[in-house]
């Protein structure tokens, strides 16, 4: 294996790296994705598996969001996985979370629609009503389970005659066009990083000049509701208004920020925002929390895990309450940008820093970027 040649290498088997090798594959060229894990087992299968574009603010990001959205349907009937084109809704109990929800949709909506509390009982009966004003439904959210979804899309990927993935090897060194490995050196046209939080690895220093921060977040898994239980669309509270760059430009927004920071100043402090994503089992995957910087407490505060379950219980009553996983994840995040690209050199090229979106954003950056090779 030793100089083997490709057209592009990919480092990182996530959903940043496994978009870009779908990408690869759809336009034929010889692809390698090297992995330093035994499989994917960060950010990419530690979320929602929310794919999202309500959250993003209208123009390149949100089509960018919409072409994500197409490619994961599209993906999901190729590498047979769960997708459910469920769609969302933001749920408001207080005038305020009502106020953003109507101009949101007044100025934005073409694909929302405000629903009044019998109407979001008729797509989600367990929502709880008491002290509901309304909501905003929106059609465009998809739902997959994240863990599932990336194994099933790299097992894909590797029945594609044009692609490798290579699992637990390390790679140690980048020269172009040579890339060095714990098991071999191959050579390529074009080099791709797409390793996520892992800064230090490759580019040490080039990290450390970067904008680039991490972010870890708690979520909780549900054990299986009953049969007769469906969530229906993604459901999140008024605290996710605080959390996505659509709702930014809303009159009301910076009040309402106010409003909670001053009431419950916890949520800041964690950087807690609650939403609820079912699976085809009929778990209810819920979360989540923010924690920035660069290293964390590998332990999770079961203060978060409380709050998140707590305010869960304000807008969902679930039949089965009993959770059967918790765990943490960690993301890299541009707070200067929606990603972080940079050119190393020329054809080796970093790309990392969705933050939380990169579910959302992943597979329509991926085919901007590769469009313009």
């Amino acid at each position: 294996m030793k100089n083997e040649k490709y057209d592009l290498i990919i480092v990182g088997a996530g959903v940043v790296g496994l978009a870009h090798a779908y990408q690869a594959e759809l336009k034929g060229l010889k692809t390698l994705v090297i992995e330093k894990e035994q499989m994917a087992i960060g950010a990419s299968v530690r979320n929602f598996g929310m794919v999202w574009p309500i959250g993003q603010p209208q123009g390149y990001l949100y089509d960018r969001a919409m072409k994500s959205r197409e490619i994961w349907v599209e993906l999901s009937k190729k590498a047979n996985y769960w997708a459910s084109e469920s769609g969302s809704i933001h749920l408001a109990y207080a005038k305020d979370e009502w106020d953003i929800l109507d101009e949101y949709h007044t100025k934005w909506g073409q694909n929302t629609l405000l629903l009044t509390p019998k109407e979001i009982l008729k797509h989600s009966p367990h929502v709880n009503p008491m002290n509901l004003i309304g909501g905003l439904f929106s059609a465009t959210e998809v739902n997959v389970n994240a863990k599932e979804a990336i194994h099933s899309i790299a097992s894909y990927l590797q029945q594609q005659p044009n692609i490798d993935i290579h699992y637990g090897e390390q790679v140690q060194k980048i020269e172009y066009p040579s890339v060095q490995t714990t098991d071999a050196t191959y050579i390529a046209d074009r080099v791709l990083v797409c390793g996520g939080s892992d800064f230090m690895t490759l580019f040490p220093e080039i990290f450390k000049q970067s904008p680039l921060i991490k972010s870890k977040l708690q979520m909780l898994r549900s054990k299986a509701q009953p049969s007769s239980f469906a969530l229906g669309p993604m459901l999140c509270g008024g605290l996710t208004l605080r959390h996505y760059a659509s709702f930014e430009t809303c009159s009301g927004l910076q009040a309402y920020k106010q409003r909670i920071s001053e009431e419950s100043p916890w949520f800041d402090e964690w950087g807690i925002h609650v939403m609820a994503s079912s699976n085809e089992f009929n778990e209810i995957v819920i979360g989540d929390s923010h924690e920035y910087g660069f290293s964390f407490d590998p332990f999770n505060k079961q203060q978060i895990n409380d709050y998140i379950l707590d305010y869960l219980q304000g807008f969902l009553l679930l039949p089965n309450r009993e959770i059967s996983d918790t765990w943490y994840g960690v993301y890299a995040k541009n707070p200067e940008g929606t990603e972080f690209v940079h050119e190393v050199e020329d054809k080796v090229t970093i790309v990392t820093g969705f933050g939380g979106a990169g579910m959302t954003f992943s597979f329509g950056f991926a085919q901007e970027f590769m469009q313009e090779w």
